[in-house]
């Protein structure tokens, strides 16, 4: 069997499981016309060109499960973490398999997508940071870079991406939903497993206009909701609501996303001394996010089997 048609029928008859969460947004984040479905993919750790592997074959699957769906999805995201060690096999692998989805697929990388000399991402996948609108919901992917310090790695979004972020958000409407796409979390989660952005604070603070943000990371490996007072909650999307400057109400939210790779805990359920992979793919899988003018749900496909 040839792989594109491997890649379009793996997906049929698997069992997968999910539990749909109602997204906090204040007020209806898609006015008009039909409802908004955007699949989200992160962490598929390839890694070589060999798509017999695991990790291969779990990321066909969720292409040809998104590729099921009904209605279908309009955009896909990709948080990150395509290639395991930034070989550029693993990364051609990974866009043969991509290409296969049933809609645009905007990305951002990871730090496992970068080599040892240099970057093959741009010439795969255009640029690493972007800022775009979709039918109406706005949406920035932001490049965050892991960096050695003397109490452990950590990422980073530096100074020139956020005089960037800064000048993009400015010709923003901030009356409209914002997504902000990244691989690392832009919060400050968990710092020895490096679930942890060191100018995290600073992005925030460029989007503090914007009453509706929601922030979607991988490289977490598992899915869930961390509102901006620092709670998790593996269940429920929490939302932390405030006040803006302008006396708006605030929903800032944050979603983890499942890898298609393998599972790992999160730190509220225990912190072992070293982080090994989970045993795939219960844990594993992808996430669909759809907006409408009475419905705004986040629905983690997790795969049991």
């Amino acid at each position: 069997m040839k792989r594109r048609e491997f890649i379009r029928r793996l997906g049929l008859g698997l069992a997968a499981g999910w539990a749909g969460v109602r997204l906090g947004w204040p007020q209806p984040a898609w006015a008009a016309g039909p409802e908004l479905r955007l699949a989200l993919l992160a962490d598929a750790h390839l890694k070589d060109g060999d798509d017999r592997r695991p990790e291969a074959r779990a990321l066909a699957r969720a292409v040809s499960e998104i590729r099921s769906l009904w209605p279908p999805t309009d955009l896909v995201l990709f948080a990150g973490d395509l290639a395991h060690r930034g070989r550029p096999d693993a990364l051609d692998l990974g866009q043969e398999i991509l290409s296969d989805l049933p809609a645009t697929l905007w990305a951002v990388p990871g730090e496992g997508d970068h080599g040892p000399r240099g970057s093959a991402w741009t010439r795969r996948f255009g640029e690493s940071r972007f800022s775009r609108t979709w039918r109406g919901l706005q949406i920035i992917g932001v490049h965050t870079c892991l960096q050695g310090r003397s109490g452990g790695s950590v990422f980073k979004i530096g100074a020139a991406q956020r005089r960037w972020l800064a000048g993009e958000a400015a010709g923003l409407d901030p009356d409209a939903p914002l997504i902000v796409l990244s691989h690392a979390p832009l919060a400050r989660i968990f710092h020895p497993w490096r679930q942890w952005t060191e100018d995290a604070p600073e992005a925030a603070r460029l989007l503090a206009r914007f009453p509706q943000v929601l922030w979607v990371h991988g490289h977490v490996h598992g899915s869930g909701g961390r509102g901006a007072e620092g709670r998790i909650d593996l269940n429920t999307l929490q939302a932390f609501q405030g006040l803006t400057e302008n006396r708006k109400p605030k929903i800032d939210s944050h979603l983890s996303l499942p890898a298609t790779a393998w599972p790992h805990p999160f730190p509220v359920q225990g912190t072992p001394m070293v982080m090994r992979p989970g045993v795939g793919p219960r844990g594993c899988g992808w996430a669909l996010i759809t907006l409408g003018p009475t419905s705004r749900h986040f629905q983690p496909y997790l795969w049991r089997v």
